[in-house]
């Protein structure tokens, strides 16, 4: 799968090469500058090039507009240009659209080049920033990608990191020693899946025209299951001591590994972990302090392992048709 940046570099130079021929076509003079001010309105997301390029449209026309109204009042002269840029900035700021301030100066300092108004001349500067702005987001609009398939490989693939991060805690849970080398692989695989739930929300992004953000949500469900299972390694490097349930607890992960998916198997899973926890409720209590601490310790993996399934069971409440 071609990464985002790519996509971005593409339409970057297809945005500044339509952008400045057709000021080139139009007569416009500054057409390299239309060209660049394309470049800058491209966003790596259909949904960023939306929001930013308007802002920076609407910057540019307050820009255009507030220091046109200053020169002609108080004359065309550098402090009437400083307190232009002092009051332009405040105010790009305060109304949060500064994503502009860049060409927003630059076409108003051409008004103080220019040492003079007329409309060919006003409207010539509204044309280089619509021209610009226009053809970017119509290229990020129309630029060609299967937005829904990719978010679908996204989650498949943080789906297959999860039971691969279970698998390596069953693995840890059956461990007497040599723990360190399951930590590492600990920390690169918690590395790895929130780069892949990143990179969604960059997809997401770019489903614009759709109200339907069912995939996100599925990858923010499995970000919390991460969360609880980060704490059951932590639970798990406490154990100093090999206790015979930890087997037991090891067992079931290896059998809920094969439940993972986008199917709701939660309710299930969650009365196995209850059959469980009522089995070992049952037992005799701990005889050593070495026992209690270690009970202790697989209790919380149980009552993680009961959170993650509950994350999984409420998505399943609010989407209950949802699949790959």
């Amino acid at each position: 799968m071609i990464k985002p940046v790519i996509h971005t570099t593409i339409k970057l130079v297809i945005v500044g090469v339509i952008s400045g021929l057709i000021a080139y076509l139009l007569g416009i003079e500054n057409f390299i500058l239309v060209g660049v001010i394309g470049i800058l309105s491209v966003s790596i997301t259909k949904k960023d090039s939306l929001v930013n390029g308007l802002k920076r449209y609407i910057d540019v026309l307050f820009a255009l507009t507030l220091s046109t109204i200053l020169y002609l009042l108080f004359g065309f002269e550098l402090h009437i240009l400083v307190l232009f840029i002092a009051l332009f900035v405040f105010g790009s700021y305060a109304t949060k659209i500064d994503v502009g301030l860049v060409p927003s100066i630059v076409l108003a300092n051409h008004v103080y080049a220019y040492q003079g108004f007329d409309w060919p001349f006003f409207i010539d500067e509204v044309l280089i920033i619509t021209i610009g702005t226009g053809v970017a987001l119509l290229v990020s609009m129309l630029y060609p990608q299967d937005w829904n398939k990719k978010i679908k490989e996204q989650i498949l693939d943080v789906d297959q990191k999860i039971k691969d991060y279970l698998f390596m805690l069953s693995i840890l849970l059956n461990q007497k020693e040599g723990k360190e080398v399951f930590f590492e692989h600990h920390i690169l695989l918690n590395q790895e899946i929130t780069k892949k739930i990143n990179d969604a929300e960059i997809v997401d992004k770019n489903i614009i025209f759709q109200n339907d953000h069912r995939y996100l949500a599925y990858l923010y469900m499995r970000r919390n299951q991460v969360n609880y299972i980060n704490n059951m390694y932590k639970s798990a490097a406490k154990i100093k001591f090999y206790h015979e349930y930890q087997k037991i607890i090891a067992k079931y992960i290896e059998e809920l590994i094969q439940d993972i998916g986008d199917e709701n198997k939660a309710n299930y899973q969650l009365e196995k972990l209850k059959n469980l926890r009522d089995k070992f409720s049952k037992e005799e209590l701990p005889k050593t302090r070495t026992e209690f601490e270690t009970r202790a310790m697989l209790f919380h993996i149980i009552e993680d392992l009961d959170s993650m399934l509950n994350a999984k069971k409420l998505f399943h409440e609010r989407y209950p048709d949802f699949e790959i």
